[in-house]
């Protein structure tokens, strides 16, 4: 068995765009696929992963998880993606784009001529003027919600309606202020099929897309809401994916199109209308299979599946991985993925008080979680005490020595909490319940180890495993705590939406104006040397305020069939399989 190491690259910023503990690692690479392979190639790959996907549009708040980002990767086409060196690299086969401006930022977009949807339809202004709708909050409704459920408004918040003609190839996006990260707006999995919304929400589609356009510029609320409506969850599969809605709905704009899906597995195949060279799909048919990381390895080994990447390795997974043998290649590293505890302080929540939070984070065996957890999986692992920034990366260390109160070797302090209880008046157990997905085992004995801890200072912890935890987290009142993991895109202002008072990820309804004003100043800057000093600002108040409480970053492993080429780890929210169009195997 081959095994390979690396460390994470470099990047200024992760945390964002991520609902589950999930499986992005450090830059390796197979060698390339061998010309003399000949035809002697498999027709199919398949793919384990951890959850099913849950909504061909992963951009609700209900939707955004690293598992529709795996498929989006061979569905979805955008004028960038992110590349193995955690870098936002320009898809020439959809288009090209220029910054013609920096006072206002306008950026110049041209989509390829050729691009079409899968059904033939061309991808053109009407998408662009669609998605910039839906994805920057302009539609207010009662209280502070958008009439659209985007995941997040970042960046798109802060650019003008496009303007344009239906049917047009070509626009410009003009910003009311800089935006840090422009480059990533408009990346694979963004773009959805105006038409399908369209005709799905009661509008005309005999017209070139001139019903919605019209109903978009004039913000007819009557014409957009059925739009809207559909575009939220018209798109959500069914849990645990037992099937796919009518494929007409889901036509794509990568290299591979929608099959079908049976119980978790779904299945994907060339797409015949697809245009590109560069992305084009070198396997026939790609299957994802639905495997929870305890049964994966097995999966692998017996040749069910041709790659894993488990959400959540530990060290039985390496141990079981390096048994298998010369079948089996594996590769090992860190990635911009994180696992952390958000805490529900709202008015009345456990956690409204700040000793209260000060106390559980206190009691928290942060240190006793990485030994258990990390380092037998990565032995350079270590407790993570910031949330912007990984301890893999180059500016991790500076940024904390700024940031003092966010210091600590994480290990339990219980009577420190204890003390923090008694000065917060608590003077019976305070009750947490702790929320966390009920097919993950690390994540359940995470918690064990919370309750360990935490109940010999005055916690008394109650486990709360939750089949649907994503869904559940933007249901205050349903969760005191929940341990999960973000992913992260290596860019500037990703995070915003996670702990701004009004951010759409932000579920434990944290509130500080210094935090907000910070992230005003951060998102508008586009020197990366300025948003050091401010995001160590930022670390040190998330640090006084205990916003949440940081674990570590989580250590990944993907292991995959030696007959596979191509497989290429990427350390973003992007995930293992965001070059697996290129991917073959041999017979």
């Amino acid at each position: 068995m081959r095994n390979k190491r690396t460390i994470s690259l470099a990047a200024l910023s992760i945390g964002a765009l991520m609902l589950s503990a999930c499986g992005s690692a450090g830059g390796t690479a197979n060698d390339s696929p061998s010309e003399d392979a000949g035809e002697n190639l498999a027709t199919t790959i398949n793919i384990a992963i951890s959850q099913a996907p849950s909504g061909y549009n992963g951009n609700t708040s209900s939707t955004n998880s690293v598992y529709n980002t795996y498929i989006d990767n061979l569905t979805s086409s955008g004028f960038a993606a992110f590349a193995a060196n955690g870098n936002l690299e320009p898809n020439e086969d959809f288009g090209s784009y220029e910054k013609i401006s920096d006072d206002p930022l306008t950026i110049r977009y041209t989509i390829n001529d050729d691009a079409v949807w899968s059904d033939g339809v061309p991808i053109d202004y009407d998408d662009v003027l669609l998605t910039w709708a839906a994805m920057s909050g302009t539609h207010p409704i009662e209280d502070d919600a958008d009439l659209f459920q985007a995941s997040s408004t970042n960046g798109f918040a802060s650019m003008e309606m496009i303007e344009g003609e239906p049917g047009d190839k070509e626009f410009e996006a003009v910003f009311t202020e800089p935006y840090a990260d422009w480059e990533a707006l408009f990346t694979t999995g963004t773009f959805l099929p105006a038409h399908i919304a369209a005709e799905q929400g009661g509008l005309s589609t005999d017209d070139n897309g001139a019903a919605l356009v019209d109903a978009i510029k004039n913000d007819d609320r009557d014409a957009l809401t059925p739009v809207a409506e559909f575009w939220n969850s018209g798109w959500n599969y069914q849990v645990d994916l037992p099937s796919l809605p009518d494929t007409a709905l889901l036509p794509t704009s990568g290299p591979y199109s929608y099959v079908n899906a049976v119980n978790g597995t779904l299945t994907l195949q060339k797409n015949e209308q697809y245009w590109g060279e560069d992305r084009a799909g070198q396997t026939d048919t790609i299957v994802f299979k639905t495997i929870v990381d305890e049964e994966s390895v097995q999966a692998l080994q017996n040749g069910d599946v041709d790659i894993i990447e488990p959400s959540s390795p530990t060290v039985d997974t390496k141990a079981a991985l390096e048994q298998i043998g010369e079948t089996v290649t594996v590769d090992t590293g860190q990635s911009l993925t994180f696992s952390h505890v958000d805490l529900d302080q709202r008015p009345g929540a456990v956690f409204e008080d700040l000793r209260v939070r000060q106390a559980f984070a206190a009691c928290m065996p942060r240190a006793d979680m990485v030994d258990k957890f990390v380092t037998p999986v990565d032995p350079e692992g270590t407790v993570m005490n910031l949330h912007e920034y990984q301890p893999a990366q180059e500016d991790y260390q500076t940024v904390l020595d700024g940031a003092p109160a966010a210091q600590g070797d994480g290990v339990a302090d219980i009577e420190r909490a204890r003390e923090l209880l008694e000065e917060a008046g608590k003077t019976e157990p305070v009750r947490v319940s702790m929320m966390h997905a009920s097919t993950s085992q690390l994540r359940a004995d995470q918690v064990a180890l919370v309750k360990d801890s935490c109940d010999q200072a005055g916690f008394e912890i109650m486990p709360q495993p939750e089949a649907e935890w994503s869904a559940k987290l933007s249901q205050p009142g349903s969760w005191d705590a929940v341990v999960f993991g973000w992913a992260g895109s290596g860019l500037v202002a990703s995070g915003q939406s996670i702990y701004i008072s009004t951010g759409e990820q932000n579920y434990g309804g944290y509130t500080d104006s210094e935090v907000d004003s910070l992230w005003d100043e951060i998102v508008t800057t586009t020197d990366a040397e300025q948003v050091i000093p401010l995001k160590t600002d930022l670390e040190q108040r998330l640090a006084e305020t205990q916003y949440n409480v940081v674990l570590y970053a989580n250590p990944n492993i993907a292991g995959y069939s030696s007959k596979l080429e191509g497989v290429e780890l990427n350390p973003t929210q992007t995930g293992i399989t965001w070059n697996a169009y290129s991917w073959t195997k041999q017979n």
